[in-house]
């Protein structure tokens, strides 16, 4: 049986900022994180995965002056679950707060997430997600401090199987509770649903029932906006779930089972497939039964979102750090760029 993991103290929490090409909402990302305010210690450890439009040199520009530690690396492009894990490794706090180079969090959203860890006693907390036009004025509003309310799930497994609502934006997680769970899976660019997965997978958490990071309403390039990709790394990372946890329940494999076929039928429609096909035929043979080892018909599921109707990723689909690990080539260094 799997050891409770235990709570940290709250002394003090890592900012972990992902950056790719973010130039542009850099100002209101930095405007946004030096805002949040807390009775807690705190640094900022911005990750340059690659980027070529100077964000790195802007960072260090906006954050210049900053009382509190801020620490930039710069690495080859491998892709934000890779670029999260090393955040999480330059770390020096227990508390981990992620947050993607164009999200921005909300007044007071830090400190309400570490009342909800307090609260449900977790070592797990995140919040809703919500949206914001870099054009507005202020888009982070009044600006008044995030009191939403508080709810405990013990089993968040579920919901995250079915969508994934959030992102790794609207976390804050225990160190030791981020890499007991894997830390982000470095074979998918996102770190969203496989990382919600994880950790739910590995116990409970807390959730602020309100909006704490904000996304930007359109963003051209952004994952979630490329559909066909994004889709499939949800469904693979479904597949994960079932084939490496073996210790998760049949009520959560079956839902998993079930939620992979039901999206491969509905985007491989979506995708201008036809209305009858296999990928239909085992989404409505999925109410019937699940087979006792479902991982194959998941697998295949992965077909409904590449263009030729495989399985397998396009290489341009895997991020940079599988590439790389494929094509058996040592891992590039990190670069500091700067530390205040």
């Amino acid at each position: 049986m799997r050891e409770p993991i235990q709570r940290p103290r709250l002394t003090g929490i890592s900012f972990i900022v992902t950056v790719f090409d973010k130039r542009l909402y850099l100002p209101a990302v930095i405007d946004a994180l030096a805002r949040q305010e807390g009775p807690f210690a705190r640094e900022f450890v911005f990750v340059d995965d690659g980027s070529a439009d100077g964000s790195a040199e802007l960072i260090a520009e906006l954050t210049r002056g900053w009382h509190d530690k801020v620490l930039i690396l710069r690495q080859p492009n491998r892709g934000a679950s890779a670029a999260t894990n090393e955040g999480a490794r330059a770390a020096s706090y227990p508390w981990l707060k992620f947050l993607d180079g164009d999200d921005l969090l909300v007044p007071g959203a830090t400190a309400r997430l570490l009342e909800a860890a307090e609260a449900t006693n977790e070592a797990f907390a995140y919040g809703d997600l919500g949206t914001y036009r870099l054009e507005a004025p202020d888009p982070l509003g009044d600006g008044d401090p995030l009191q939403a309310p508080i709810i405990h799930e013990p089993d968040g497994l579920a919901r995250f199987i079915r969508n994934c609502p959030s992102n790794s934006s609207t976390m804050l997680v225990a160190s030791e509770r981020y890499w007991a769970a894997g830390g982000c899976d470095e074979r998918l660019i996102s770190p969203d649903q496989a990382l919600f997965l994880r950790l739910f997978a590995a116990g409970g958490g807390a959730r602020v029932m309100g909006p704490v990071a904000l996304a930007p309403h359109s963003a051209p390039g952004r994952l979630s906006e490329q559909r066909r990709r994004s889709r499939y790394e949800s469904v693979l990372a479904l597949y994960y779930l079932v084939t490496e946890r073996k210790d998760i329940s049949r009520r959560h494999r079956d839902l998993a089972y079930r939620r992979a076929l039901a999206r491969a039928r509905t985007y491989h429609r979506a995708f201008g497939g036809p209305f009858f096909s296999r990928h239909l035929v085992r989404y409505l043979a999925s109410f019937v039964r699940v087979p006792a080892e479902p991982a194959a018909e998941m697998y295949e599921a992965l077909a409904a979102f590449t263009e030729d109707g495989s399985t397998e990723r396009p290489p341009a689909w895997k991020p940079a750090a599988l590439r790389q690990r494929e094509a058996g080539e040592a891992r590039q260094p990190v670069r500091t760029l700067g530390e205040v």
